[in-house]
């Protein structure tokens, strides 16, 4: 009886490790999940439409601002996926469960953790809704009074939040990182930075990492929201620093990119800066994974992705069909990158899969529009959200 009840609660486990409850799966953002049990042949499998997506984008776009499917997250069988200022819910085989109008847009990946959905929104709020039917909770102020609504055109996403422990953690267009019950949306602290946060907190041993577009990487208290550390990634003789990407933490190492040119390896106890690596002047605004000290990164031109060593040395960097803004994803020996077009943002993208040990392309997929938002394997299934408002699943 004692084995039985082990091998459920094991099989229960893994069924929860597989889904993906947040942006790059897990509070540690390293971007790394388990393979699928055969290895994928990069087909669409089905794919499913937004809600009016071709009248709705052109409308909402006209004042300049990015509007894109934002990277899902899959629970419990389920798939949550934001576009402009909806939230839609769909069932594995792709079908509608149902849709949920926020106060407003949004470029953040839902979180879905202990049965409610998270979601920020660019009106300085943030949304719980119930993961079962979408019905409110709560709603938190987390910027009223924002820097600035888009920095520039490659201003292409928002902060998600990461719960760990009943706490909330994400940032802010006021230049903010904020810690909120996650029962209740109650303020537990704030900490400002120099500009907007479009990072999604790291939350690892009771300390929080995240950069801001005032091109600085800080360590936080987890619990007061104390700074314990900041890295500044300006660099002599490069115009830009700004901190899009989020922070990947493994193994006593942040890991970010910044839009200086450069991939920092950064140590999470001191923040003594243990290596960084050239991308020749091309922004870093994708979030690494990593694992067994190797960081994959792509960056925003040169249609590049890359492997970095533990000591900071290119393994490899290969061409990739598009350039990358989304985040690579690691499972088992294949890495999944998607593209998108850097200078239209309505052109073609990609979805390729990669062998992480050589770079060697696998299968490489061109989709009908860009993918800025990451991909996510769960089951046996990649997910992709693309520009032209389509959730595809690809097998």
């Amino acid at each position: 009886m004692r084995q039985l009840l082990l091998a459920l609660a094991l099989s229960f486990t893994s069924a929860m490790a597989a889904d993906s409850q947040m942006f790059r799966g897990h509070p540690s953002l390293s971007g790394v999940t388990p393979p699928p049990g055969k290895p994928l042949e990069g087909k669409i499998a089905w794919s499913s439409a937004t809600m009016g997506w071709e009248l709705y984008q052109p409308l909402e776009n006209m004042d300049g601002q990015a509007v894109f499917p934002s990277t899902p997250a899959v629970v419990g069988g389920r798939i949550y996926l934001c576009a402009g200022p909806y939230l839609f819910v769909f069932d594995a085989a792709g079908q509608p469960v149902y849709h949920v109008k926020l106060s407003a847009c949004t470029l953040a990946s839902p979180t879905v953790v202990d049965g409610l959905v998270y979601v920020s929104t660019d009106d300085g709020r943030m949304h719980a809704v119930e993961a079962k039917d979408g019905k409110e909770r709560w709603t938190a102020v987390i910027g009223a009074n924002p820097f600035m609504k888009q920095v520039d055109n490659w201003d292409v996403y928002h902060s998600s939040a990461t719960v760990v422990d009943g706490v909330l953690y994400v940032g802010s267009a006021d230049g903010r990182i904020y810690a909120l019950s996650a029962a209740n949306g109650k303020e537990l602290w704030h900490f400002q930075t120099g500009h907007v946060v479009r990072a999604t907190p790291a939350v690892v041993a009771g300390r929080v990492y995240c950069g801001s577009f005032d091109g600085k990487v800080y360590a936080l208290d987890a619990a007061t929201g104390s700074k314990l550390w900041e890295v500044d990634t300006a660099t002599k003789g490069t115009p830009w620093h700004a901190v899009q990407g989020s922070c990947a933490v493994v193994d006593g190492t942040v890991y970010v990119g910044s839009r200086s040119g450069f991939l920092y390896a950064i140590d999470a106890a001191t923040g003594k800066v243990r290596w960084q690596e050239s991308h020749d002047g091309n922004w870093v605004p994708s979030s690494p994974a990593v694992r067994d000290g190797i960081a994959y990164v792509g960056q925003s031109d040169g249609h590049k992705v890359t492997a970095v060593s533990p000591d900071g040395k290119v393994l490899w960097r290969i061409d990739a069909p598009n350039e990358t803004f989304a985040s690579p994803l690691l499972a088992g020996d294949i890495l999944y990158v998607a593209g998108n077009d850097n200078y239209n943002q309505q052109g073609k993208g990609s979805l390729c899969a990669l062998e992480a040990k050589t770079g060697k392309v696998v299968w490489k997929l061109e989709l009908p529009a860009s993918v800025w938002a990451s991909p996510v394997l769960v089951d046996g299934t990649l997910y992709a959200a693309c520009a032209d408002g389509k959730l595809y699943a690809i097998r």
